[in-house]
């Protein structure tokens, strides 16, 4: 690993003047011809090294001139530092060339800052295009990306560096919030996100709370989506609700629609789509949700637990038991798969007065749970089945085969609807 400044270098005339960061107030700057010599200055860092790419042109005219070119300066500040040649673009062969001599140039997780003051014609986009590639390929970091502004030139001749690294990582963003809303994965979003937003409220300094808002957004949304690979059946509950909040505050907060944010705002509303479902007061309906939500992404096996789950949610909803206590629910459970705790209960309390009480405990819960129909009781059955061929990795026999697994679920959730939540039911599934 590295840590690399990438500048090309141009055939321009190159005028003195004073450079500065138009984004910090720290009072740095340097005066030179060469917006490179200036960012190596201002930046301070001992470890960087400089790779400066030049074409013919920009090479005979800016880089080899004694004490006038770029090579020169760099000496003189006893930067580390090397030039590579590279043509001049002017064909897509030639494109391609530039592409992997750049490429060529990344080392594994190398830490890259960009000049791109001087870039000729398509190299700006060609460099982005190796930098995403080499993100996933070389896992390197786009530190900064810079842009000598010479055409601000103030009156007192002061030219403003300008910082472009928010759009590398709307870029970021934008790939993690695909993988986000067709698979489910969170992690690549939320790195995006953090890198991204810690910038922002480091110069906010804890004073602006859309800034607040949106980390706790993000952090939010990677707590939800992890909920939901791991089917964490009661913590989505909470997660879910959550998200569904934050974002309607950000969309309350966010109404100037601030310009350098409001490209993920954008993004944001994709993610809303996916949670507007949830309500605070219902568990059954949000279960069912998710569990559609896991088929979505793919995720049969979560997919199967929440429906199978959520058929004991109902049940002890309905029941007026607490759907949170796992006595409650096993209880339930076997009452549904046909086994009679009452009797295995007479066997384990045998006849005092404490066994009586418990017995008579279990005769009550049955007596609750006699709106179970057939329909529901065989439902159950027939989803465990499934959800029991997942869970043990196949290593049973007569096990379902892997296209009906995957086709199996849309035909039970509609069951479920049909079920547990036609018309008239679903005034019983509130918690």
């Amino acid at each position: 690993m590295g840590v690399k400044l990438f500048a090309f270098l141009g055939t321009g005339n190159n005028d003195e003047t004073e450079y500065f960061f138009a984004d910090e107030s720290n009072g740095k700057n340097h005066k030179t011809k060469f917006t490179q010599e200036a960012i190596i200055k201002i930046l301070e860092i001992p470890e960087l090294e400089v790779i400066v790419f030049t074409t013919d042109k920009a090479y005979e005219k800016n880089w080899v001139p004694k004490d006038e070119g770029l090579r020169s300066r760099l000496e003189n500040i006893n930067a580390k530092f090397k030039n590579i040649m590279i043509p001049s673009g002017a064909s897509n062969d030639e494109i391609w060339q530039i592409f992997n001599i750049v490429y060529e140039n990344i080392e594994e997780n190398d830490e890259i800052y960009v000049d791109i003051t001087h870039s000729f014609r398509s190299i700006p986009i060609v460099f982005m295009s190796v930098l995403n590639h080499a993100k996933i390929t070389k896992g390197c970091h786009v530190k900064r990306i810079l842009y000598g502004a010479f055409e601000s030139k103030t009156d007192n001749n002061r030219t403003p560096i300008f910082d472009l690294t928010l759009f590398d990582k709307i870029t970021d963003w934008s790939l993690g919030v695909d993988q986000l809303i067709s698979t489910g994965e969170s992690a690549k979003f939320y790195l995006a996100a953090e890198e991204t937003i810690n910038p922002l409220k480091t110069q906010a300094k804890g004073k602006d709370e859309l800034i607040k808002l949106t980390a706790k957004c993000a952090k939010t949304i990677s707590d939800f989506y992890t909920d939901l690979k791991l089917s964490q059946g009661q913590s989505i509950q909470k997660s879910g609700v959550e998200l569904k909040k934050v974002l309607s505050e950000i969309k309350e907060l966010n109404k100037e629609e601030r310009l350098e944010i409001k490209p993920f705002y954008n993004i944001l509303k994709k993610i809303e789509n996916q949670v507007s479902f949830f309500e605070e007061d219902n568990l059954v309906k949000n279960t069912l949700e998710c569990a559609k939500l896991c088929v979505k992404f793919g995720q049969y096996q979560q997919a199967y637990t929440f429906l199978l789950e959520n058929t004991i949610n109902y049940f002890c909803i309905k029941a007026e038991l607490d759907w949170r206590d796992l006595g409650d629910r096993r209880k339930v459970e076997k009452i549904i798969s046909g086994k009679n705790p009452i009797i295995e209960n007479k066997k384990t309390y045998g006849v005092g007065d404490k066994s009586k009480a418990k017995i008579k405990e279990l005769q009550h819960l049955k007596d609750k749970l006699e709106f179970m129909t057939e329909d529901m009781t065989k439902y159950h059955y027939n989803l465990g089945q499934y959800r029991n061929t997942l869970n043990h990795a196949e290593f049973r026999k007569n096990t379902p085969a892997k296209k009906k697994i995957q086709d199996e679920i849309n035909s039970f959730i509609g069951e479920f609807e049909k079920i547990f939540l036609e018309e008239g039911e679903q005034d019983h599934v509130l918690w």
